[in-house]
């Protein structure tokens, strides 16, 4: 029986028959897929692998499955070289122009300029309402790659860019477009937020859903790179964006094994603001922008230190610095 039945069959038996695929069942049906998108072989087919997606989507996919993907996608994914891994793939929902801009985008510019090289890395789905920082790249002042010896180029020279998936992994971003044509989200949005292009140590996972942090953060110690410290939280819409104005618990995955930690709200009134992004202070929403940026942070820099008092008066440094010279 060919790896794809054999999967298809392990997870969409009845119900007293399914189970989860083990890691190694993972990875082989991935590899197997993968190779058959670049030789065109034929051997798997598009349809027979949204529909093992799909039935892994409906049990709600395990870390062993989401490693075994990952892994199958490592050695064709580039090792560009970068302090922190930012994936972006949610967008955040259009409204309030104010809090619907990714400000994600500015934490990240501004650890860029306190010298942390950062790769960040996404997929703007079409049509889909919602506010994506590759629309804003140019405000932000964040290079855009469009090869991965770009984005190396651009890390060192501006320690910051932004890299598209299909620059990357475009087979991924094919398989992302599954939900246009399906109307269900894949596992691939899982795995897609854990690939680390940049072969980063530290690394941040916006996801919405209950399970889903926990989940990102143990991925990493199944496929054992305990050498990345990984923050793992509920962010703005799904975004890997801090929201301040809520108390949740966070995960954090490192070479000591994963542990959560319960965050309070981290709203504060702050009443430096840079110039160059003056309009939106003016909202009367410069105050929640500001905790937006600086818990985004925050979050990092606690990847990096285990230290959330340091972390958080490093972040804030950096923030009133930003607006010093940005005023």
């Amino acid at each position: 029986m060919s790896i794809i039945l054999e999967c298809i069959r392990t997870v969409g038996r009845g119900e007293r028959g399914r189970k989860p695929l083990t890691e190694a069942q993972a990875f082989a049906v991935m590899d197997a897929y993968l190779t058959s998108q670049e030789t065109h072989n034929g051997e798997i087919g598009d349809d027979q692998m949204a529909m093992l997606l799909m039935l892994i989507r409906v049990q709600n996919e395990t870390q062993q499955e989401i490693a075994g993907f990952v892994k199958a996608f490592q050695s064709r994914v580039p090792t560009i070289g970068a302090d922190i891994d930012w994936p972006c793939y949610a967008g955040k929902r259009a409204g309030d122009e104010a809090l619907s801009f990714p400000w994600h985008g500015l934490a990240a510019k501004i650890l860029s300029l306190n010298g942390y090289k950062v790769l960040l890395h996404g997929y703007k789905e079409a049509n889909n309402g919602r506010v994506h920082i590759e629309d804003h790249l140019e405000q932000l002042e964040i290079p855009l790659a469009d090869t991965p010896e770009q984005a190396k180029q651009l890390l060192e020279r501006h320690h910051i860019a932004y890299l598209p998936l299909q620059a990357f992994a475009p087979i991924a971003q094919t398989m992302m477009g599954w939900k246009a044509r399906y109307g269900l989200r894949t596992p691939i949005n899982t795995v897609v937020r854990a690939l680390n292009p940049g072969a980063a140590k530290l690394g941040v996972r916006g996801s919405f859903h209950p399970g889903f942090q926990q989940l990102h953060a143990e991925v990493d110690q199944v496929i054992d790179r305990k050498s990345l410290s990984v923050i793992s939280y509920k962010g703005q819409n799904g975004e890997s964006e801090y929201n301040p104005k809520v108390s949740q618990t966070v995960w954090l995955s490192n070479q000591d094994g994963v542990t959560s930690y319960y965050w309070p709200e981290m709203l504060k009134e702050h009443r430096s603001f840079p110039d160059s992004f003056s309009a939106f202070a003016a909202s009367q929403q410069g105050a929640h922008i500001a905790s937006i940026v600086i818990s985004s942070m925050a979050a990092i820099l606690f990847a990096a230190h285990q230290n959330e008092d340091l972390a958080h008066e490093q972040a804030c440094g950096f923030w009133e610095q930003y607006c010093r010279d940005h005023s």
